[in-house]
């Protein structure tokens, strides 16, 4: 390979349980030498070397480690320009390191950029921060827009999609045990709360249904409580978090998406991609995998009443031909396309 890059990151807390973000990073190696400063590593990328900042505990002064880790190796080492996930903190990081080394620079935007920074008192500074990379990605359609509708130059941005691993997440011949499945950080944005209690709704409409929920997070002992409160102990399984969840993904029938913000969780493609049928809000860049009534459900209202309603209306035939449509998300998002994708930034990144 005779391109090399800087990437700044991290791997450690919530989002990457929930985004798994050196999977965004891992296929960038395919293409040029990929060197990760972090504070943890994810060892199970091979294509990716890393640099690890010394940690004490505190997070503030990890973060002024990993920065200083990550200017010092743009200084010392010669790189054909720094890559970065969210830009807060790591987005920051990787523009002044490029700045001070004089190198191009990316930014991988992640929901929490445009859905919170963008909109906050700051956001005029988070737009101006935008405007100074020379290359950005974005999971889908929508962000992209709204990227554009900010001032940054179209040219800049590609979109970079979520790879699927289709040799593990595919259809598969397994008994059914759960009627619906929810995955993720157990957080107010991801709203686990609302899956309870549609599940409560369910229930009052004279179902019977069986579900699961996968993950951690600060919100475990509300879910746990609302569990509780409404009599569904014997209903909903908590599990905790799971690194590969093909496995509940085959026992399960639905994927059921409750998030009062997301860009385009890999959660979901990698259901679809088993045959699970979505039923989701229209939230950051969904509508891009899930195609209203031909590979799932997509809701303009994010309630308990809308999520059981509309699931009350799939019956057999309809869920049938939903789940024979649903896999072929994979096509469009896969390892093989992010590779693709990440060609097309690295070729921004020289143009630039």
């Amino acid at each position: 390979m005779s391109e090399s890059y800087l990437a700044i990151s991290d791997f450690s807390g919530g989002v990457s349980e929930t985004g798994r973000m050196a999977e965004h990073l891992g296929p960038l190696g395919e293409h040029a030498e990929t060197t990760v400063v972090c504070l943890v590593a994810d060892e199970s990328i091979e294509r990716l070397a890393y640099r690890q900042a010394p940690t004490t505990g505190v997070r503030a002064l990890d973060l002024l480690s990993l920065f200083v880790v990550a200017l010092l190796e743009g200084m010392r080492n010669e790189y054909d320009g720094v890559v970065s996930i969210s830009l807060v903190p790591y987005g920051c990081f990787a523009l002044a390191v490029g700045r001070l080394c004089g190198l191009p620079t990316h930014l991988a935007i992640i929901g929490v950029d445009l859905d919170v920074h963008a909109r906050a008192g700051y956001g005029a500074l988070a737009t101006a921060l935008f405007r100074q990379f020379d290359a950005i990605t974005v999971p889908g359609t929508t962000h992209r827009d709204q990227l554009e509708r900010l001032g940054v130059p179209g040219e800049r941005i590609e979109i970079l999609a979520n790879g699927v691993d289709r040799g593990i997440y595919s259809p598969a011949e397994t008994a059914i045990e759960y009627d619906y499945i929810w995955v993720g950080r157990f957080s107010a944005e991801k709203d686990p709360l609302l899956f309870v209690r549609m599940v409560a709704e369910l229930v009052e409409r004279g179902e019977s249904p069986r579900a699961v929920m996968l993950g951690r997070g600060p919100l475990v002992g509300n879910v746990r409580a609302a569990i509780d409160e409404h009599d569904l102990g014997d209903r909903i399984e908590l599990p905790g978090w799971v690194d590969e969840p093909a496995d509940y993904y085959h026992r399960s029938r639905t994927f059921v998406l409750t998030s009062k913000r997301d860009a385009l969780p890999l959660t979901l493609l990698e259901a679809m991609a088993c045959g699970l049928v979505p039923v989701v809000p229209a939230v950051g860049n969904v509508r891009d995998a899930v195609t209203d009534g031909e590979s799932g459900i997509v809701l303009d209202e994010r309630t308990a009443d809308a999520f059981a309603t509309a699931i009350g209306r799939l019956d057999d035939d309809i869920s049938e031909r939903l789940s024979a449509a649903a896999p072929t998300v994979s096509d469009r998002f896969s390892a093989e396309r992010a590779a693709e994708d990440w060609a097309a930034v690295l070729q921004t990144l020289r143009a630039s």
